[in-house]
């Protein structure tokens, strides 16, 4: 994203060392202040995607980019470059001749090209899932590795809105030694004291603190990296000063030559004393940030350099002259960006930089002239964000599960020995295109919503077309290849259409379902059906209890209800049969074991009668408790909840749907007019569904705006795979929680939350997760801002997929919600969780030049935990994982002349490739053969707990990689897959690009930490 204009800042800087104290802050040692040593970084900032679509700016702007500094650099040997986004720099790479990929694999040799970051984009942090992340960087990674031998060692995140802990910690276990960030909220940054003295601002500049040691996690204090925030943006250099024509609008001149020549005149014989003088102004105000004589300078801008040699021969011009004028102090370079920090390091005796321990830095804000005359202060909180275009936030997240999927398929299947050949190339393929998708999608104007409107468009094609890839030719595909018995099973199709257009009696349909997680799983999954008589066998041909149910907010559609179990890891097929009118199965099938005909649920609709009535829907485990609301238009409402497990009834919980009125939001910033209100239902209606799986409250608010609340029951009673290594595989249910499926649209300027209201006394404290680790939040008042809409908008924190409030007194209650992706988040009074669910505003955001016209009308699922905070801390995280991760299914017909026990002698209903399924506080996060010509997969595990949050599982787990001593089963196969061998084990970091063990094995056993991460290469063969 570009930057704002600077004529438009209104940033007025008092450099004077005021003593000012912060608790973040440890140390303020001063080095002496000498010559100062400019470290000029040229580079350009190219958006994957933005005011133009990734193709545009690739054919009108980098091709140009890369082409014309190549050729500076190839020419000059004294010029240096700095490159980021390796998408791009990839596909420009791919079209050059053999002879200029060694120029410029000289280049990157003798230090003229460096690779900053080395991921695909700069991936957004305050809504891109940890998974994402590691895909992106490992993509760069992997290439720069195989094309240079370079392993990156500084991040480079200078444009995504608000800096994660999540980001500094992942890059620790990269091998980063240092970072680079920008985007901070400018009064921590800047001193603001005109009319009026913003209190606090600027302690990064009062005490010399834009560089510091980031300890980023709370569960490892061995992760740090050293932190460099750039101080004035990452454009070049530039100057501001008063316009005595208009004292409310500040003037510019700078040193960005591609830009306006009136504020940033070309260097020529006449001018060059006065801009040299300029230079070194801006170079002696800013080095008295900084606690040593060094600066870091970016020299670039948004696509700069299409035109290297204005730039180049500018700077030459400037660099020559100060150079030569030794009276100035000031001696410039062009440097690499790890010049600056080895500068650093080299320094004697070494400098005592602060600390900041385990806090990010959200959420960001931007001071611009427009707000702070308007309000006195930076009213421009970038909160709204982490929600705007939701759509699009849950088809990518959505992309990215189906990528586990296919990921996890592929690395099986091409190690796999049944006998049949198969092409394994076009799944490949297929998934090459998605993992570079999901890795454009992390760039922080995509998944973020911030992009124009056509280029957003753009990025649901390229999602839409990566799936359906991916279902086509790796899903279907594999899955029928790991199921093949007697013969290949090629009618695996992706879509339901069989299922939906099976009306015919005796219709048979095999669903196979593929678990990409490396536990054994029982789930209620649900189906879209004709209205039809239906009965449901498993793998093993034994007859299932299943439900049908109208959904009313789903288009009045007919939806199949069961429970399916999976072994970790592997695929179960189960049989959906189309009955006779009667009930009954057909001849050809009557070998079969009496069904279990298909409860069908009809909705019965509910009617306010008086405020006493009470609706209650259930399991064995709690209840809920809903009545008509006379204040709101007598809208059915959670009213409270019966803890059944501690025999606790009548809990005061409620929860509705709130609105938002707009000021002036866009996808980027969150401001409203004041405070909420509950949305208005038109013509209400509500229905009750009750059945064996599932019962259903619905509440239909308008005609694209409701909500559905479920509540499961548990079918299946024990785990059928269940082999030794989990003392308790049923430790995670679906009768533990009760989901709503918001379905929502807005208005104009309107924007939609679900709000929560309990008893809970969480002291204005809440907890959001950055997709790795819990965030504790404090609602405050910040910077003395009391306008209504920074109190509110300015305690929005990015939910990733948990969040929380807890009683902090007696720590006897916890309301715990889970997501699919990412949401802004708050507690707004005690005792309540609010998630901001939709946006829509008339405003036109000054940089995309259009309105958050979001017209879309999703349908958003919350699972909610309500109770003991032990119990809801132990089950929240896997139970998060396997709702991000779903079960994937995909659909074949049975012949009518095939009897259906004729088809499992044909084919397997059942892969099971894991000896054990692993316990709870282990997650195979990543197993994935990134290389077609390459048996070596890069397999991550996770232990997945943090430090505290379990009594169980927050401890430090052992596994064997390559023996069966993880489980206590004695069998002749070693190793904890069933029909793989595994060898040549080989740690390394986290993007796999860098050997911590040097010495292969064939058998390792490894122990995490809570919250550890460990990556491997591993050579996987057939048995």
């Amino acid at each position: 994203m570009g930057k704002v204009p600077i004529s438009f800042l209104f940033v007025l800087l008092f450099l004077t060392l005021i003593n000012c104290s912060n608790n973040k802050i440890k140390n303020n040692d001063i080095s002496d202040q000498n010559v100062i040593n400019v470290f000029i970084i040229p580079h350009s900032h190219c958006d994957l995607g933005w005011v133009q679509t990734l193709e545009q700016y690739y054919s009108e702007n980098v091709t140009l980019i890369l082409d014309n500094v190549i050729h500076t650099l190839i020419k000059d040997s004294t010029k240096k470059f700095n490159w980021a986004e390796i998408y791009y720099f990839e596909t420009w790479w791919n079209e050059q001749t053999s002879f200029l990929q060694a120029q410029v694999r000289n280049l990157v040799n003798n230090g003229q090209l460096y690779f900053i970051g080395g991921g695909w984009a700069q991936n957004d942090e305050g809504a891109t899932h940890y998974q994402a992340v590691i895909n992106q960087m490992t993509l760069g990674h992997q290439f720069l590795l195989s094309e240079f031998g370079v392993v990156p060692e500084i991040g480079w995140q200078i444009d995504p809105f608000g800096p994660s802990t999540l980001t500094a910690t992942l890059f620790s276990l990269m091998g980063f030694k240092y970072h680079v960030i920008n985007r901070i909220d400018e009064r921590i940054k800047y001193v603001f004291n005109d009319t009026p003295d913003i209190v606090g601002s600027g302690w990064m500049t009062t005490e010399r603190s834009f560089e510091f040691q980031w300890y980023p996690s709370h569960n490892d204090e061995q992760i740090s990296i050293f932190t460099h925030v750039l101080d004035h943006h990452y454009n070049s250099p530039y100057l501001i000063y008063p316009n005595a024509s208009n004292p409310n609008q500040s003037l510019t001149t700078g040193f960005d030559f591609e830009s306006d020549p009136t504020q940033n005149p070309p260097i020529n014989q006449s001018n060059i004393y006065e801009r040299a003088s300029i230079f070194v102004e801006i170079m002696q105000q800013r080095n008295q940030l900084y606690r040593h004589n060094n600066l870091l300078i970016p020299f670039g801008n948004d696509f700069r350099f299409q035109n290297a040699s204005l730039e180049f021969d500018n700077m030459d011009k400037l660099i020559e002259y100060i150079n030569s004028n030794q009276s100035w102090g000031v001696t410039i370079q062009y440097a690499t960006l790890n010049q600056y920090f080895e500068q650093l390091e080299s320094i004697e005796p070494s400098i005592q930089y602060p600390e900041i321990v385990g806090e990010d830095l959200f959420v960001y804000t931007m001071c611009l002239a427009t707000d702070y005359q308007a309000f006195n202060t930076c009213a421009n909180w970038w909160s709204g964000y982490y929600t705007s275009y939701p759509l699009l936030k849950q088809t990518a997240r959505d992309s990215d599960s189906l990528l586990r999927v296919g990921e996890m398929l592929y690395s099986l299947s091409s190690a796999y020995s049944n006998g049949f050949d198969f092409d394994f190339n076009i799944g490949y393929y297929a998934l090459s295109m998605h993992r570079n998708v999901s890795g454009i999608l992390t760039h922080h104007d995509a998944i973020t919503g911030t992009a124009k409107s056509y280029v957003r468009d753009n990025y649901f094609q390229m999602l839409d077309e990566a799936q359906s890839l991916t279902l086509d030719y790796n899903v279907a595909d594999f899955v029928g290849f790991l199921l093949s018995n007697k013969s290949l099973n090629v009618d695996y199709k992706s879509n339901a259409t069989f299922l939906l257009n099976s009306t015919n009696e005796g219709d048979i349909i095999a669903v196979s379902f593929s678990n990409s997680i490396a536990w054994d799983r029982i789930e209620v999954i649900s189906l879209e059906i004709p209205f039809v008589n239906i009965a449901v066998y498993d793998y093993q041909l034994n007859p299932v209890q299943s439900q049908i149910v109208q959904r009313f907010d789903k288009s009045n559609g007919w939806y199949l209800y069961f429970q399916v179990a999976t072994p970790a890891l592997g695929i179960s097929t189960y049989f959906i049969v189309i009955l006779s009118s009667g009930g009954e199965l057909l001849d050809y099938s009557s070998n079969l074991p009496t069904p279990i005909q298909s409860t069908l649920s009809f909705s019965n609709e509910l009617k306010f009668t008086n405020e006493e009535e009470t609706t209650t829907i259930g399991n064995s485990n709690f209840n809920l408790n809903f009545k008509f609301d006379k204040s709101n238009n007598n809208l059915l409402t959670l009213n409270s909840f019966d803890d059944l497990l501690n025999n606790k009834l009548g809990i005061s919980i409620s929860q509705h749907l709130i609105e938002y009125t707009s000021l002036s939001d866009d996808a980027y910033k969150f401001r409203v007019q004041g405070l909420p209100i509950p949305l208005t239902p038109v013509n209400p209606q509500f229905y009750l569904t009750v059945g064996p799986v599932v019962q259903i409250v619905t509440i239909i608010y308008n005609g694209n705006c409701s909500q559905s609340y479920l509540v499961y029951n548990d079918t299946i009673s024990s785990n059928p795979f269940e082999n030794g290594y989990n003392n308790d595989s049923r430790l995670i249910r679906n009768d533990q929680y009760f989901e709503i499926d918001n379905i929502v649209a807005s208005g104009w300027d309107k924007e939609i939350s679900m709000k929560f209201t309990t008893n809970i006394n969480n002291e204005n404290i809440f907890y959001t997760n950055n997709g790795l680790e819990i965030m504790k939040r404090q609602w405050e008042i910040h910077w003395n801002d009391t306008f209504i809409w920074s109190e509110i908008t300015g305690n929005f924190y990015p939910m990733i997929n948990t969040g929380y409030i807890v009683d902090e007194v007696n720590n006897d209650q916890q309301l715990t919600l889970l997501s699919k992706q990412t949401f802004a988040a708050s507690s707004q009074s005690n005792g309540e969780f609010e998630i901001l669910l939709i946006r829509r505003s008339n405003y036109t955001q000054w940089s995309v030049h259009e309105p958050m016209n979001d017209t879309s009308n999703p349908s958003l699922r919350i699972l909610c935990f309500f109770g003991d905070p032990s119990y809801s801390n132990e089950i929240r995280t896997p139970h998060s994982i396997l709702f991000e991760n779903p079960l994937q299914p995909v659909y074949s017909l049975i012949s009518p002349l095939t009897p259906i026990d004729k088809y499992v002698e044909i084919y397997n209903t059942l892969f099971k490739p894991l000896q054990v399924s692993l316990p709870y506080n282990l997650h195979l996060l990543t197993f994935t053969k990134q290389w077609i010509d390459s048996p070596s997969i890069i397999m991550r595990l996770i232990n997945i707990y943090e430090i505290g949050q379990s009594n169980n599982f927050s401890k430090s787990i052992s596994f064997n990689i390559g023996s069966d001593n993880n489980n206590n089963n004695n069998n002749n196969n070693n190793g904890f897959l069933t029909h793989y061998n595994i060898s040549q084990i080989i740690e390394t970091t986290l993007s796999a690009n860098s050997e911590i063990s040097s010495n292969p094995t064939n058998n390792l056993e490894i122990t995490l930490e809570p919250l550890e991460i460990k990556t491997f290469l591993l050579t996987l063969s057939p048995k």
